[in-house]
């Protein structure tokens, strides 16, 4: 019988409310505490996540074995949680003391978060067990269905405990505050446990068996049902990773997409628990349902992006919207197979020794099959991360787990024919949708695509098979749309591969080096931009957290200047947090390339204790240089610029391309300094130029403003710290793109006198070469547009701008010595009447092409100019011999041999030139007319100036007369 004075069935379900409510928090805020330390890395990621798998698989298996002790389990919880918060500089240490102690850091690191985390997973684990167990004592008559309120309500309390701490607590309390808020729930918990239920803690049976659990749980069921759940909850685990990389694919990389997939699958276990309470279901039952929840997803998961990006618009604008809509095309797609797997251990809980009403130990019954389950779990991880992921599309994968499920079922039925066949017929269907109307590709777009849906149907209809390649859980591939290959990570495509942009950011970043002893890259993606680095520094680590990426690299060699054949470049896989914190070196250098903000574990790399850790790595001296852009937005950039300041002194921004820039951080004043070397490295002057026309002295002029600081709007705003990851916050609720507050502040705060310091020596150009390089960079964009405005009173500056056009192509000319790019310096010099100059350059395209066209013209251009009529002479003489149908020589020989007096050959040039090209200006027949006149032929010269002149026919009369 129950001990009444220990019945308070509400106060009890509160208590298991608020345990559900706190347990599921830890795994997602010690994920965040331990990734801030050791990075988001595939190996962390893992060990988290399978720490808690197996941590609070053991903890089901022995929770009958701490009966006594729920209370002091909810006080643990708490107090770890406590100790987490208020000690993570010393766990840190820890974690960073126990990484020396391995040759390979990055496994010492996770063993050490392995170890902190097997504890409170462990005490996580008993919870549900032990609350089943005593509500049982509370109310015997439930039996076993006490398992699954407990199940349902525990998890109801994790569901809303996810939704909560993505987009509540944490952004309300930090993760310190949240992680403290929790452990205190637990304390409550523990305290009402022990004052409340003291009784009850002493009823438990004393015939229970207290064998080694985990020798005997697979003797409570028949064989042919743990096998059934093993087979299920292997399932269940590929379909939760399945989930959140197709969240990832279509809302984007966010924490957000993975908390919502997470909400939805334990609401489904919640759900699935509340069915076989209200319902009776048996486990066939439930997998009848999954099946054809699985084949509804499959029909459904294309054409819901279609759904998604038609109602994107009328959302965005809307308090939660966007949220509310993706949470609702979640559920429709996932929320029957969550349900249905969730269901499967209350149905065979429910279904254990029907026959013995006496065997109540629902606590060890109801841990052996959480724990046969949580094994599964981990199989089901690994087999998707090490095999399906990275050898399987997605509907394939989507595919297997519908025929592990139909397997399941056929176990437990032991392969009855009435439920074998309808459940091949079903994979059947889900195979021919998959070979037929599975739309592989339309996830590898982008999510930024899936926001309109004719911009939706536009890309899709352009976009080409892309190259794809998988890690355990990245996917990589290379996407070609309209001819142009593109880097595509997880979801977001980045910019063009063969973009100059990435190449002139590893370019800028030199430029403000101190020294080109030792550079750090962070982010290696295509690897333009490291492979610009190398080609300047002695050293150049790259650090790369995807494996995938890395593996494929020499897929993309023509585009990053086959980095993997540089000696002096050294790549690394690894997160950017962990490899900076283990590193000894100090840097001239470091560079962060790594994705836009808007991939949600970029924003780690913006937080103050990371731009400390960067700082105490450089030379006093050397210089932090990452990047924004305008898809960020007004708040998102004052965001960065308020936490760099935090760290650096001083920062200057440069432009990239009209809405991406470069910020340069330092505790030193900032100035170009490498100007030479990178105005002379060949390979990388010769591809900018040759390939891209951009020339690469002229980069320094992309510097805009040298005290970005100055430019923040609110300096007393949120800073974005690994505690309060306020960007990463501001990532996911941005709805308007664009930083055009900000762009006004710098528009309106720039100083060519400033900028001009910071360059140092500039050539005679400036600042028409600045401008230059600004429209053959920005064309007509407002950074462009302000400068002119600027400009425009700058002495001299029609003959700059000649200059500067003169420079633009001497260096050209440098670079590829060959006679086009040498004629067009002299076409220049030639405009600009520097005739002695014109004439030794276009003689040096003759040596090297004595057949290039009008050099020989040009040539008789200056010498003419310069009084030379013999050279000039035979300059054209000899340009006619190369091209005999230029339309001018006969006319330049004619006016020179009309010169120099010799009328008979001037008048048979003329002659030439009138009869094959049959000018319409006067100055061929004014010419001939001198000609005609000076050799007597009076008629016929009249006829020709009568000619040149084009008189109306009313003055002809006045003409004839005058007898000319």
């Amino acid at each position: 019988m129950p001990l009444q004075s220990d019945a308070h069935p509400k106060l009890f379900s509160l208590l298991l409310l608020l345990s559900g409510f706190a347990g599921i928090s830890y795994e997602i805020l010690y994920g965040r505490i331990l990734g801030n330390m050791v990075g988001d890395q595939f190996a962390v990621s893992a060990a988290i996540l399978m720490t808690f798998l197996l941590g609070i698989g053991l903890g089901s298996a022995y929770a009958h074995r701490l009966w006594r002790w729920l209370w002091a389990i909810e006080a643990g919880i708490g107090l770890y949680g406590l100790l987490i918060a208020f000690t993570q500089p010393w766990i840190e240490r820890v974690v960073y003391a126990g990484a020396a102690l391995f040759a390979d850091t990055l496994a010492g690191s996770v063993m050490v978060c392995v170890l902190l985390l097997l504890v409170p997973a462990f005490l996580i684990g008993c919870s549900v067990p032990l609350f089943s167990g005593y509500l049982n004592q509370q109310n015997t008559s439930q039996g076993r269905a006490s398992f699954s309120l407990v199940y349902m309500v525990y998890n109801l309390g994790a569901a809303l405990t996810t939704l909560l701490i993505e987009f509540f607590f944490i952004r309300s309390f930090g993760i310190r505050g949240t992680v403290a808020l929790f452990a205190l729930v637990n304390l409550l918990i523990a305290a009402g446990l022990w004052s409340r239920f003291s009784l009850m803690r002493e009823t438990q049976k004393q015939h229970v068996s207290q064998s080694l659990v985990i020798g005997s749980v697979f003797r409570l069921l028949p064989a042919n049902r743990w096998l059934a759940l093993m087979l299920a909850s292997v399932a269940s685990a590929i379909f939760q990773l399945f989930m959140v990389k197709y969240s990832e694919m279509v809302f984007g990389p966010f924490r957000e997409s993975f908390a919502l997939v997470l909400a939805l699958i334990l609401i489904g276990i919640t759900l699935g628990s509340m069915l076989v309470r209200r319902f009776a279901l048996s486990f066939a039952h439930v997998m009848w349902l999954n099946l054809l929840g699985l084949l509804g997803l499959m029909l459904l998961a294309g054409p819901a992006i279609y759904v998604y990006a038609a109602l994107y618009d009328l959302v965005i604008n809307l308090f939660g919207g966007l949220v509310a809509l993706k949470l609702l095309l979640l559920s429709v797609l996932m929320i029957v197979p969550a349900m249905t797997f969730g269901a499967t251990i209350p149905t065979l809980l429910s279904s254990l020794h029907e026959d013995d009403a006496d065997n109540q130990d629902v606590s060890r019954q109801s841990g052996a099959l959480l724990f046969m389950a949580s094994l599964a779990n981990v199989i089901g991880f690994l087999l998707m991360v090490l095999v399906l992921h990275r050898l399987l599309d997605y509907g394939v994968q989507l595919l297997v787990i519908g025929g592990m499920a139909a397997l399941a079922l056929a176990v437990y039925t032991q392969g009855q024919l009435r439920h074998l066949i309808p459940a091949a017929l079903v994979v059947l269907a889900m195979f021919g949708w998959q070979q037929n109307k599975w739309d592989e590709d339309l996830l590898f777009l982008s999510y930024t695509n899936f926001r309109n849906v004719n911009n939706l149907k536009i890309e899709r209809a352009s976009f080409s098979p892309p190259d794809r390649y998988k890690g355990y859980q990245d996917v990589f591939s290379i996407n070609w749309m309209d001819g142009k290959p593109y880097f595509f990570i997880n979801g977001y495509t980045s910019i063009a591969l063969n973009n100059p942009s990435e190449k002139i950011v590893g370019a800028l970043s030199t430029l403000y080096a101190p020294r080109l002893d030792d550079a750090l890259v962070l982010g290696l993606g295509s690897g333009a931009t490291a492979s610009a680095v190398g080609l300047f520094f002695d050293r150049t680590e790259v650090v790369e957290i995807n494996p995938v990426v890395r593996e494929n690299l020499f897929r993309m060699a023509k585009w990053n200047y086959h980095i993997e054949q540089n000696p002096r470049v050294n790549i690394v896989v690894d997160d950017a947090i962990h490899h900076v914190k283990v590193s000894d070196k100090k840097f001239s250098m470091v560079l962060s390339t790594v994705t836009t903000p808007l991939y949600f574990s970029s924003s780690k790399l913006y937080t103050h204790e990371f731009f400390d850790s960067v700082k105490n790595h450089l030379t006093p001296d050397g210089v932090y240089v990452t990047w924004v852009d305008s898809r960020i937005g007004d708040q998102g950039v004052d965001i960065i610029l308020r936490t760099l300041n935090k760290s650096f002194k001083h920062s200057a921004i440069l432009y990239v391309k009209s809405a991406y820039f470069l910020l340069i951080a330092s505790n030193e004043p900032l100035r170009v300094q490498q100007a030479q070397a990178i105005s002379t490295q060949q390979d990388l002057n010769a591809d900018l130029l040759q390939n891209h026309g951009v020339l690469a002295s002229w980069l320094p002029y992309h510097l805009m403003h040298t005290d970005v600081f100055a430019l923040i709007d609110q300096p007393n705003g949120p800073l974005n710290t690994a505690d309060f990851p306020a960007l990463e916050f501001e990532m996911a609720r941005l709805q308007s793109r664009g930083i055009y507050q900000f762009n006004k502040r710098l528009l309106a705060a720039f100083d060519i006198d400033q900028v001009k310091r910071a360059l140092g020596p500039v050539s005679e150009a400036f600042p028409a070469d600045f401008m230059a390089q600004q429209e053959e960079r920005l064309g007509n964009a407002n950074i462009t547009e302000r400068w002119k405005k600027l400009l425009s009173g700058t002495p001299n500056l029609p003959y700059k701008t000649k200059l500067a056009d003169l420079d633009w192509r001497l260096s050209r000319a440098h670079i590829q010595n060959s006679a086009d790019a040498w004629y067009a310096v002299g076409v220049q010099l030639s405009h600009m009447q520097r005739d002695t100059d014109a004439i030794e350059v276009f003689n040096k395209v003759l040596r090297m092409d004595p057949a290039h066209n009008n050099a020989h013209f040009y040539l008789g251009t200056s010498f003419e100019r310069l009084g030379k009529p013999d050279q000039a002479l035979a300059s054209y003489q000899a340009e006619k011999q190369v091209d005999p149908k230029d339309k001018e020589t006969d006319l330049r020989i004619g006016r020179l041999l009309l010169g120099a007096g010799r009328y008979q050959q001037a008048l048979d040039a003329l002659n030439l030139h009138i009869d094959t090209w049959h000018p319409y200006d006067s100055t061929a027949y004014t010419y001939r007319a001198m000609a005609h006149k000076a050799l007597g032929h009076t008629d016929l010269a009249s006829n020709d100036l009568k000619r040149a002149l084009k008189l109306p026919p009313e003055d002809q009369q006045i003409f004839d007369k005058t007898r000319l």
